[in-house]
């Protein structure tokens, strides 16, 4: 269950779009319609609410105002508005989309589709970053709409597929759909070494090296790159 709020001066128009969400999305809960600046204001200050959808200009002023004054902005933020001029400045707000009047239920789907991804990866690191001093620190890892909850140490490599990353370890393997960057920058510091383009591996988990390749303890052979041979040293 997603929390959702609307702000949009126009009675009309926020009926129109929370009866369109309803169709679009029946498990979402709308629980603030908000017409003004100055009432979201108010509301913001103890919401809890995930997705957030924003006319950009209202009757008090434009919610660029309104988010400027946000101090944290932990929910995700669709805007819906009848003019153009505002995208490159909504995106500097970190939204996940722009939508344009009259709402397209299509374009609404995938908006809503970007918030929920983007809801997703909060939840997944906020879990890795209230673990990552335990004795055994996890990773939370969507695979086929389940969270898998994985033990680092068990981790033996990842391999890069295009957008996808493959997970390797001791007792399974599985992809997941976000790029090896993404789990690059997480694994700093747990002793994960990028040695090719398309691997990235657990110097715990290296069985033998020669050059030009490494031997892992499940007896996968990685090749090395020229340029990153050095942090094998």
């Amino acid at each position: 269950m997603y929390n959702v709020a609307i702000i949009e001066d126009e009675v009309a128009a926020a009926a129109a779009l929370e009866k369109m969400i309803s169709i679009v999305e029946p498990e979402f809960k709308i629980c603030a319609k908000i017409p003004s600046i100055f009432e979201s204001l108010t509301f913001f200050k103890d919401a809890n609410v995930d997705i957030v959808f924003m006319d950009v200009q209202l009757a008090d002023g434009n919610c660029f105002e309104l988010l400027s004054k946000i101090r944290c902005i932990n929910f995700a933020v669709i805007f819906t508005t009848a003019y153009d001029n505002h995208a490159i400045k909504a995106f500097k707000f970190n939204a996940v989309d722009y939508i344009l009047k009259p709402i397209d239920p299509k374009e609404l789907a995938k908006a809503i589709d970007k918030a929920k991804e983007k809801l997703s990866n909060r939840v997944l690191i906020d879990f890795f970053l209230s673990n990552k001093n335990l004795d055994k620190p996890r990773l939370a890892l969507m695979v086929l709409n389940e969270k898998l909850y994985v033990n680092i140490e068990d981790i033996i490599r990842l391999e890069a597929d295009s957008a996808y990353t493959k997970f390797v370890l001791k007792d399974r393997s599985f992809t997941v759909s976000k790029n090896m960057k993404y789990y690059e920058d997480l694994l700093q510091g747990y002793n994960f070494i990028r040695v090719h383009n398309s691997h990235l591996v657990s110097k715990n988990e290296i069985a033998s090296r020669k050059l030009g390749a490494l031997k892992m303890s499940n007896g996968d052979v990685i090749p090395v790159s020229v340029r990153r041979r050095f942090l094998l040293k």
